[in-house]
């Protein structure tokens, strides 16, 4: 009996462990199958994460693409009657979905903020002023600018290592914790003005610290996120709202053909393309092989003036002058120095930044606020040019028409000529895809430039 039950209590015992044993498996069973499904839930999470942000990528390039179109047509075929035209189309191109409704679609939105309230489109890098233009007077308007900061702008531009009185040159740079040089050339973009001494960037960026041209939600939150904002609901940009360095001079001309280059055409080609008689396709001639030689003097001047050496040496007093239409197409049409080819057709790729030139503020795009910091340009005419372009259902085709501007003079137009044109060759696409499934956002910023055909994407970054 005692042998009975001793070998109960080792059965059970052994019943007992062999349970324990059982469950613990069962337990480590259910542990490493929670573990995996974690982890394939983590994987597929991740892959369908990784599939919404290539969606939300391609429908932000799909945006920059859509412009590019537009951009294109607009320059082989322009409507010279419209100054609008291209912004307009550039609106309508501003949004767009991709793939059929359901899990696969994702759709772009091509905009920035302009006066408190967004705009569809692109952003026009000519209604901006570029600071490779700007001299120290324009640029000591700028807000919380100081002599020697506008001194140290004006020695990373030039090319010489002469500093101005206040300003720096690469000895100054080569001094510090970390060395590096002046450009000692034009500054290539917004974000290098912070290399400049005295330059902070919250001057630079002011408010708009991706400087993508549009209010984002942490730029309108006050201080709960960076950087620091007002919450005002419009967006200040600091420096970047007022100047760039992205617009670029020349490309193709109003026509959509190639720039007639003046000091290298024939008297046969001027007469062709401006419509001219040749003893006036002679007379522009003459003056634009001169040392010196700038369209603005052909505002200034008739054909027929000996006013200066330089100007048109010979005496041409029979020579008729050029009527206002022939003056608009010599500005709209013509180029003085290298560039574009002298023959109609598209322009050559071949251009090299080191030869582009800092691009004109385009009047009819400007905010009226950016008139106020050319010193060519007082408050008077400036409300003036303003008041104009209001009534100009379709915009200035032409630098000329600003002559009907009330107080305008001719040789008032040829000063403020180099700074002012009717057409804009950069544009900056701020383009932002979203996975409809998951709602996952991606931001393209691309600069598009026209001056050459097919178009250059000289920048394509994610803010």
């Amino acid at each position: 009996m005692k042998r009975s039950r001793a070998s109960d209590r080792v059965r059970a015992r052994r019943s007992g462990f062999a349970t324990l044993v059982v469950l613990w498996v069962v337990a480590l069973g259910v542990i490493v199958m929670t573990a995996l499904e974690s982890a394939a839930y983590r994987q597929a999470a991740g892959g369908r994460e990784a599939v919404a942000q290539v969606r939300a990528h391609w429908a932000a390039r799909a945006g920059v693409e859509a412009q590019i179109a537009r951009i294109e047509e607009a320059t082989l075929n322009p409507d010279s009657q419209n100054a609008y035209a291209l912004t307009d189309e550039l609106a309508a191109a501003g949004e767009g979905v991709l793939g059929r409704a359901g899990a696969g679609q994702s759709a772009y939105r091509v905009s920035y903020t302009s006066g408190g309230a967004e705009q569809l489109g692109a952003i026009d890098a000519h209604a901006r002023i570029n600071i490779n233009t700007m001299t120290a007077d324009d640029l000591i308007l700028l807000p919380q600018m100081t002599e020697d900061i506008a001194d140290a702008i004006l020695d990373w531009i030039d090319s010489d290592d002469e500093p101005h009185p206040l300003g720096a040159e690469s000895s100054y740079y080569e001094s510090t914790p970390t060395p590096y040089e002046a450009r000692n050339a034009p500054i290539r973009s917004l974000a290098e003005l912070e290399l400049i001494s005295g330059v902070t960037p919250k001057m630079v960026r002011g408010e708009d610290w991706n400087l993508n041209g549009r209010l984002d939600p942490n730029e309108d939150d006050g201080d709960a996120s960076w950087p620091p904002d007002n919450a005002d609901g419009k967006l200040d940009g600091g420096w970047s709202s007022i100047v760039t360095a992205a617009s670029q001079d020349g490309g193709l001309a109003a026509s959509g053909k190639a720039r007639l280059n003046l000091t290298v055409a024939t008297s046969e080609e001027v007469v062709q393309r401006l419509r001219v008689a040749s003893d006036q396709a002679d007379a522009i001639l003459e003056y634009a092989t001169s040392s010196g030689a700038t369209l603005g003097q052909f505002i200034r001047r008739d054909l027929g003036s000996v006013t200066t050496p330089q100007a048109f040496s010979t005496a041409r007093s029979t020579v008729d002058p050029l009527t206002r239409d022939q003056l608009a197409v010599l500005f709209d049409e013509t180029m003085i120095g290298p560039g574009s080819s002298s023959t109609t057709g598209t322009t050559s790729s071949t251009s090299t930044a080191a030869a582009a030139v800092p691009g004109k503020l385009n009047i009819n795009t400007c905010p009226a606020e950016a008139l106020e910091y050319l010193p060519e340009i007082d408050r008077a005419m400036a409300d003036a040019i303003i008041a104009a372009r209001e009534g100009k259902t379709n915009g200035f085709s032409s630098i000329v028409e600003l002559l009907d501007v009330p107080g305008m003079t001719r040789g008032r137009l040829a000063t403020i000529s180099r700074v002012l044109d009717v057409r804009s060759n950069v544009y900056i696409v701020s383009s932002r895809g979203r996975d409809a499934a998951t709602g996952i956002e991606v931001e393209l910023s691309a600069t598009i430039d026209r001056t050459t055909m097919p178009v250059t994407i000289r920048e394509l970054r994610a803010p």
